[in-house]
C-alpha cells in the first residue's frame, strides 16, 4: 500500500471512530448520562482505539486516542499520558492527537499510551478553559492549571483500568501540552513518577513573530511558582532552533524551576530539521531524546533525589 493511500485509510478510520463516538455520546446525553470508555474496535496500528474520558467539566467528556502494546499475559502495564499543544487558529478543527513516533516509542517499551484532547479542541469541543487570557495580559500560571485539570481527570480515570499499573505513570506534553504537564507536576499525583516536557511553554510566536513570546517574564515566574509545590522529577527537552521557545528562555524557565525547589533535568538538544519545536514529531527527534528519556525511565524504580537536579548539556 502506498504511503499516501495508507495515510488516507488511517484518516478514514479515525474519522469513523470520531463519528461513532459522537453518535454514542449523543445517545448518552439524551439520557443525561455520559458513556465513558472505549468506542469501536482496536485498529491495526499499535492497537489504536478511541476512548471517551471524563474531563474537568462533566458536560464535555474528553476524546482520546489510546495505543497499547501487545501482551501475552494479563499483567498491568505502565502508562504515559501525552498532551497536545494548541493553536488559536486551528484548535477547533484540529484532529485527534496521535504523535505517532512518540507514542510508538513508549508502546515499544511496554507502555499504554493515552492522548486526551482537552476542552476547546477538535472533537472534544467546549470552551477553551486554558485560554481566556490575552497576549497583552497573559495568565500562564492559571492557564497551566486549567489545562492540568483535564489531564488529571483523564489520568485518574485511566489509572483505574485493569490493564494499567497505577503505580507507574509518566505524564508527557508537547508545546502548550508540555506546559500543562508542568502544571500537573505541581500536584504530585499518586503514581506519577516522571514529567516529560517537550518544548513546553505558552504564547510563542506572539503576534505572528518567531522568537517572540507573550509575557516571557510571566512564563518564567510561573515556572518557579509551579515548582514550589512539586516533588516529581521533570525532564525537559528543547532544540537549538526552536523558534517558539528557544534555549535561552528554556534555560531561564529551568533556572526558575530549580529556584522554586523543583527537580529539573534540562536537556538542550542540537538543531532539529527546520523547526526545533517539532522534536517530538518524528523519528529523527526520537534519536536525539530517546536515549536520554530511556535512562530517566530506568531510574523510576530508584528513590527520588532530595535536592534539585539541574543539568544543561549542550547536545
Amino acid at each position: 500500500m502506498s504511503t499516501i493511500r495508507a495515510g488516507l485509510v488511517a484518516v478514514m478510520i479515525a474519522a469513523s471512530f470520531v463519528a461513532f463516538a459522537c453518535v454514542e455520546q449523543s445517545k448518552a446525553t439524551s439520557k443525561n448520562e455520559v458513556a465513558y470508555g472505549a468506542f469501536g474496535p482496536e485498529g491495526p496500528r499499535l492497537r489504536e482505539q478511541l476512548w471517551m474520558l471524563p474531563g474537568a467539566d462533566p458536560a464535555f467528556p474528553l476524546r482520546a486516542t489510546v495505543f497499547r502494546p501487545h501482551s501475552s499475559n494479563n499483567e498491568r502495564q505502565p502508562m504515559v499520558v501525552i498532551n497536545h499543544g494548541s493553536d488559536d487558529q486551528t484548535r477547533e478543527s484540529v484532529s485527534m492527537p496521535v504523535f505517532y513516533w512518540l507514542s510508538k516509542w513508549f508502546v515499544d517499551r511496554g507502555y499504554v499510551v493515552v492522548l486526551p484532547q482537552r476542552r476547546g479542541h477538535g472533537a472534544t469541543g467546549g470552551d477553551m478553559a486554558e485560554g481566556g487570557d490575552t497576549c497583552a495580559n497573559p495568565d500562564h500560571y492559571g492557564a497551566g492549571l486549567a489545562a492540568a485539570d483535564d489531564i488529571e481527570s483523564a489520568l485518574r480515570y485511566f489509572a483505574g483500568q485493569p490493564f494499567v499499573d497505577p503505580a507507574r505513570i509518566v505524564v508527557a506534553g508537547v508545546s502548550t501540552g508540555g506546559w500543562a504537564a508542568l502544571g500537573l507536576a505541581a500536584r504530585n499525583l499518586p503514581g506519577v513518577g516522571l514529567i516529560v516536557n517537550f518544548a513546553g511553554g505558552r504564547g510563542g510566536h506572539a503576534y505572528g513573530q518567531p522568537r517572540v513570546v507573550c509575557g516571557a517574564d510571566r512564563l518564567i515566574a510561573a515556572s518557579e511558582q509551579f515548582a514550589r509545590s512539586s516533588s516529581v522529577p521533570t525532564l525537559w527537552f528543547y532544540a537549538a532552533n526552536d523558534s517558539y521557545f528557544g534555549p535561552d528562555l528554556a534555560t531561564s524557565m529551568a533556572d526558575a524551576w530549580a529556584r522554586g525547589g523543583g527537580l529539573v533535568d534540562l536537556r538542550l538538544l542540537g538543531a532539529h530539521r527546520r523547526e526545533g519545536h517539532d522534536i517530538a514529531s518524528d523519528q529523527i527527534g526520537a534519536r536525539a531524546w530517546g536515549p536520554l528519556l530511556e535512562r530517566s525511565l530506568e531510574r523510576l524504580e530508584k528513590p527520588p533525589a532530595t535536592t534539585a537536579m539541574h543539568s544543561l548539556p549542550r547536545g
